[in-house]
């Protein structure tokens, strides 16, 4: 908080400077200021010289000064003296369903337009049967049979109703007033979604839970494809987002039955397994041979020897002047039998070609007769083993193979699943358009008025609902829950470029606006940084938006009006001339509309 740093001298000079030319012209900031002064009066002069904790309200000190000491106690203690209220936390059922808040605590989740937020879809079975939701995104939502359980850890019988929604742009979670923010080890990271929803259970209008063995499963459908995202749940107890691992991202355009009869495996060869070593021999030295360089790795049966020769054992292409020739390559191959290999030379004039056996000279072979021994008792228990594996498995894959095998089958079955679920899907959807027609038979042998109206809302239905799912989705991203609430698939960005501002705004009458909630998005980034007064973040050479609400009327500052405001990491204090809606707005899709023009 600004006055935090202020009262506590952690600001920088200039920064200074800007708050103080601000609170010299807000008698709101100074009563303010006044107020948390006399708050930490009131804990330095009970020895409280401990940090405040963060429950107490927005306005308490949230940075430890020099003199202070952290106890974890202190945020019970000060809520205590100072207002003298319950405790600041409600109590939770399973599956953490807040009561209503209680005393001043600003809600965690606090939608910035009264009566106006994402639109809630309604769900209807049978409890014990489980079901398949299709909402019209594309997300595929699976219940299995008994997945819901009571207070008491009972399964729930007979009808529900499931309540479900998705997040899926910046105006959703602006309008949702769900925080975007992310602190891991004290340092705040802006989250940018890749699909976000919230669902929750009831049974006669009471809030049940998930049955931990028979959890719910998610296909968010989406477009950001990214392995970077990770599954995150909204604890409104807490009042924090929670870690909870990774999701399944599956490309629905690339869905394809996986044949794992045309698939086949062998047993590896004995020699793509082991390589038997090569005893070394003794240069006879009457015949000629020759020092080359091999390859490390290529004859392994080799490389542990130093100072190898190749022996000439068929002189009947060699010439003796070969050993003065220089040659430009040298190729050595093996041959069927065991020990001899091929020797190629060439060079421009011609090529030649020797049968050699590896030999070793006085000292080297003793050397090399050591390493051999250790080699081949390695290689004959090696052997054995391979012969007892045999044996048992008999003609079965090597473990690379059953590996592979295991992956392919379960891919193939997951992509059966997903294809089985896309299936159902339009089976459903096909089934609803044959409604239609239906309908629409009859409006026309009614009247016209009532056909044209019947055409326009199937038109409707039919864009809010594909019936090819690969056609209009291009990811689904899967995740079980073990819980109700907001389920969030999202990546953590620390954007270093930000840069702060002491922000004021005002309207093109020069009025000064005090707006609730500031919301900055940034274009292309798919999240938002909300506010609540004075300093905000922005980042100057990128396409910044500005919106506030104030009195149920929109106010926004342009994508166009931040480039002309040529705002750079020096400028430390801005004021914002806000546009305003023509209109007071009155609806989910009036907003949408609205910034849908920016």
């Amino acid at each position: 908080m600004l006055i935090s740093s202020y009262l506590q001298q952690e600001m920088s000079e200039s920064e200074r400077s800007a708050f103080e030319i601000q609170l010299a012209a807000d008698p709101a900031l100074q009563q303010e200021v006044k107020m948390q002064q006399q708050i930490i009066k009131a804990a330095q002069d009970a020895g409280l010289k401990r940090e405040f904790a963060k429950a107490i309200h927005h306005r308490v000190v949230l940075k430890r000064t020099i003199t202070l000491t952290t106890v974890v106690v202190i945020s019970v203690i000060s809520f205590l003296v100072l207002f003298n209220s319950e405790s600041i936390f409600s109590v939770f059922k399973p599956g953490k369903q807040p009561l209503v808040q209680k005393n001043n605590l600003k809600p965690f989740v606090d939608p910035p337009l009264a009566g106006i937020n994402v639109p809630v879809s309604e769900f209807v079975f049978d409890a014990t049967k489980g079901d398949t939701i299709l909402y019209s995104s594309g997300s595929i939502i699976y219940f299995p049979p008994s997945a819901l359980v009571d207070e008491r850890g009972a399964i729930i019988k007979g009808e529900v109703k499931i309540t479900y929604r998705e997040f899926a742009e910046p105006v959703d979670f602006f309008l949702s007033g769900i925080p975007m923010g992310y602190d891991s080890a004290g340092v705040k990271y802006n989250f940018e979604s890749s699909g976000m929803c919230e669902i929750n259970a009831y049974k006669d209008n009471k809030p049940v839970f998930v049955n931990p063995y028979a959890m719910p499963e998610i296909n968010l459908s989406g477009k950001n494809k990214s392995n970077l995202h990770n599954l995150y749940f909204l604890d409104t107890a807490d009042r924090s987002w929670k870690f909870k691992g990774n999701d399944i991202v599956t490309q629905v355009r690339k869905l394809v039955y996986i044949n794992s009869a045309a698939t086949t495996s062998r047993m590896p060869e004995k020699n793509e397994i082991l390589k038997k070593p090569v005893r070394p021999a003794i240069a006879s030295g009457d015949k000629p041979a020759f020092s080359i360089e091999i390859d490390p790795g290529s004859f392994e049966e080799l490389f542990a020897f130093d100072r190898l020769k190749f022996q000439v054992e068929d002189e009947s292409s060699y010439r003796p002047s070969d050993a003065d020739e220089h040659w430009d390559n040298v190729k050595l191959e093996h041959t069927d039998k065991e020990g001899i290999y091929k020797m190629t030379v060439t060079n421009s004039k011609r090529t030649a070609t020797y049968k050699v056996t590896p030999v070793l000279e006085g000292g080297d072979y003793q050397a090399a007769m050591k390493i051999f021994n250790q080699k081949k008792e390695a290689y004959d228990l090696a052997m054995k083993n391979r012969l007892v594996r045999e044996q048992t498995e008999s003609d079965s894959l090597t473990l690379k193979n059953k590996r592979s095998l295991a992956k392919m089958n379960a891919d193939k079955e997951w992509n059966d699943r997903i294809n089985n679920l896309i299936i159902a899907r339009n089976k459903k959807m096909r089934a609803l358009r044959k409604h239609q027609m239906n309908e629409l038979e009859k409006a026309a042998a009614a009247n016209q008025k009532n056909l044209d109206d019947q055409l326009i809302r199937m038109e409707i239905e039919r864009q809010k609902y594909p019936v090819d799912l690969r056609l209009s989705s291009e990811i689904l991203r899967s995740f079980s829950i073990n819980g109700f609430g907001v389920w969030n698939c999202d990546h953590p960005e620390y954007p270093n470029n930000e840069v702060p501002v002491f922000a004021t705004f005002i309207d093109n009458l020069k009025n000064k606006i005090s707006f609730r909630q500031i919301a900055v998005i940034y274009k292309g980034f798919n999240g938002i940084t909300s506010y609540e007064s004075g300093q905000i973040r922005v980042m100057p050479g990128s396409e910044n938006m500005i919106w506030g609400i104030k009195d149920q009327t929109f106010y926004y500052f342009s994508y166009q009006d931040f480039e002309n405001a040529k705002i750079h990491k020096y400028t430390g204090l801005f004021t914002f001339t806000m546009r305003k809606a023509a209109e007071k707005i009155s609806s989910y899709d009036e907003v949408k509309d609205l910034v849908s023009k920016f």
